[in-house]
């Protein structure tokens, strides 16, 4: 029989109206079934380095909740997960912090450093891998937040003692995205992350004076996806490295532009 490791984890809702008459039932079933959906998926992506799109049944891992507790709605979740040594690190310390990461990035906190040193390496190597993950839960995570409709004021996630991630009004607007903006506009950057498998990434964008993940469009042309490369290495070596990115956004609910679809680019000293 398989090593087996068990992780606890919690999910708190708070609030006075929670305190008062409990968690309404359909939304905070809504809630609790798109929390279950996020955590399935960052489980199989932190298991098989994998990011899937469908909470489907986790191999080699499973994930379990308790009774809640009489006076309050805290429901205990239990994640036992086979050991495989030679292809993940299967401990308390960097299963937490995997959770956090990609929960916080879902959610914008994009400024969250991993407390361990496994995890940091492995956003360090592959950081567009967190931001994939990050879509792919956001879904999910709408229907999470849905009984903030309900009364709730504040939802955590958390480990043994401590929270992990605190779920509020700003995190529902954040993953309560806009449809994406038809409209394709120039954007000037420069890559400050690449995937050449999955062609994703992250830039630096001029106009928004910050870094966002990016990702090609369907229709980008593969025979553009050398820039991306052109870019990045100039910012490694600090050099000539900015592109011009046509675009289209992906805003949350309060206009901050979440991710870039790219449609083309090119150098920006050829667009001058």
């Amino acid at each position: 029989m398989s090593e087996k490791n068990s992780f606890a984890l919690k999910l708190r809702y708070s609030g006075d109206t929670v305190t008062e008459k409990g968690l309404d039932l359909y939304d905070g079933a809504t809630s609790f079934q798109g929390f279950s959906q996020a955590l399935q998926i960052v489980v199989h992506a932190y298991l098989r380095n994998e990011v899937v799109s469908r909470a489907t049944a986790l191999k080699g891992a499973e994930l379990f909740f308790s009774s809640p507790k009489k006076g309050s709605v805290l429901f205990d979740i239990i994640a036992v997960i086979e050991a495989y040594p030679a292809t993940v690190a299967v401990g308390a310390a960097p299963f937490y912090d995997f959770i956090k990461l990609c929960f916080s990035k879902a959610i914008g906190l994009v400024d969250v450093v991993p407390d361990t040193n496994y995890v940091s390496k492995l956003n360090t190597k592959d950081e567009p891998f967190f931001d994939a993950v990050a879509e792919q839960i956001e879904g999910p995570l709408q229907r999470g937040h849905r009984c903030f409709d309900s009364g709730v004021s504040s939802i955590t996630l958390e480990r043994p003692r401590s929270p992990l991630v605190t779920f509020n009004s700003a995190s529902r607007d954040w993953v309560n995205t806009r449809d994406e903006n038809p409209d394709a506009i120039p954007f000037t950057g420069n890559m400050t992350r690449y995937n050449s498998i999955t062609g994703n990434g992250r830039a630096y964008i001029q106009q928004l004076k910050r870094i966002v993940p990016i990702r090609p469009a369907q229709e980008f042309p593969f025979n553009k996806k050398g820039y991306l490369t052109w870019s990045l290495h100039g910012s490694n070596v600090d050099t000539n490295k900015d592109l011009v990115f046509t675009a289209k956004r992906i805003e949350s609910a309060r206009g901050e532009v979440k991710r870039l679809v790219l449609l083309d680019c090119e150098s920006a000293s050829e667009s001058a």
